[in-house]
């Protein structure tokens, strides 16, 4: 817990600092002041070694140890431009906006483009512990030796909603591990956490009252003979009190807002509306299979029947706001 605390602080710094020197922008390209540069622990070692034979040398006076010492430190010094170099220049940009299901891998294309080769970049998202839906372990090595490719990088969203992309940070260690290079991109780009979808009914049985409530508002109600067969919730009662020769039952007649195409969510809260949702998710994905037009009632909106890629889209939306 003390870890966590003090990381969670660390990052609250950080994320004030980074916000200051580099605001969330559709595109950023990686220059001076953007680019952070330590040595590895290879090369605080190789360090270590550096001055080692420096007091090897000029203990023993042995000019070839002073020789192999100015090298290896040539070799440290030249490194540090030749990291710095591999990270200058590089453009990252996320022209579309990620989408997924709750509990489920979501891809995001993260666009890179240059003026010149780069070799041995790897990319993560990274957030700290407990603040944010997303897990963000994965990372995503990436050899740009062409003008411009693209980087996938994963995200698992664990509730629905809409959230801003997270940072993405790019490291490098190229060419020799003695220095790692690294950057803090923010991206103004956001990511959609869709209800994962469930034919579960019973948040929508759950309402039952609601549901009939809507039912009477969509539908109108005839009296028929009663026949062999039909069901004796439908039976009149009072009718049968009346006059018990001739038993009536009622039927009903859905107008074209009752037909299946609609996907009705009542008004709930708590673990009934997330069931509700994830039921509702499962229609709308149905629908747009079977390549029928269908609509979407929430308790506050409701959207008009369309079919179509950007129509589910919507409605998958709206889901996740609700």
């Amino acid at each position: 817990m003390l870890k966590q605390r003090l990381y969670q602080r660390y990052w609250q710094l950080l994320s004030h600092y980074l916000d200051k020197r580099q605001p969330a922008a559709d595109k950023v390209r990686l220059v001076q002041k953007l680019i952070f540069i330590l040595p590895t622990r290879y090369g605080w070692w190789f360090v270590l070694l550096i001055a080692l034979l420096y007091l090897l040398g000029t203990n023993y006076q042995n000019n070839l140890i002073l020789l192999l010492c100015y090298l290896l430190l040539s070799v440290f010094l030249v490194s540090i431009v030749l990291v710095y170099q591999n990270m200058s220049g590089l453009t990252l940009q996320c022209r579309h906006a990620a989408e997924g299901f709750a509990g489920t891998k979501t891809t995001v294309a993260v666009n890179l483009s240059s003026d010149k080769k780069h070799f041995m970049l790897n990319m993560h998202f990274v957030q700290p512990y407990n603040t944010n839906p997303y897990n963000t372990k994965q990372n995503e090595t990436v050899l740009l030796s062409q003008p411009a490719t693209t980087a996938s990088l994963n995200l698992v969203g664990t509730k629905r909603g809409k959230y801003a992309l997270p940072r993405i940070k790019i490291t490098s260690q190229y060419p020799f591990g003695l220095w790692r290079a690294w950057s803090y991109v923010a991206l103004a780009q956001y990511y959609w956490v869709y209800p994962s979808p469930d034919a579960d009914k019973s948040a929508v049985n759950l309402s039952s009252d609601a549901a009939s409530q809507q039912a009477k508002t969509d539908a109108g109600e005839t009296l028929a003979p009663y026949r062999a067969g039909d069901s004796v919730r439908h039976m009149v009662w009072k009718r049968l009190a009346r006059d018990p020769a001739n038993p009536v039952v009622r039927q009903q007649h859905f107008s074209a807002q009752a037909e299946p195409s609609w996907v009705v969510v009542p008004a709930l809260s708590g673990d009934a509306l997330e069931r509700a949702l994830r039921y509702a998710c499962q229609q709308l994905l149905q629908l747009e299979q079977s390549g029928s037009s269908y609509g979407l009632k929430l308790p506050a909106l409701t959207l008009p029947q369309a079919k179509g890629p950007q129509h589910l889209q919507r409605c998958l939306q709206e889901l996740a706001l609700c």
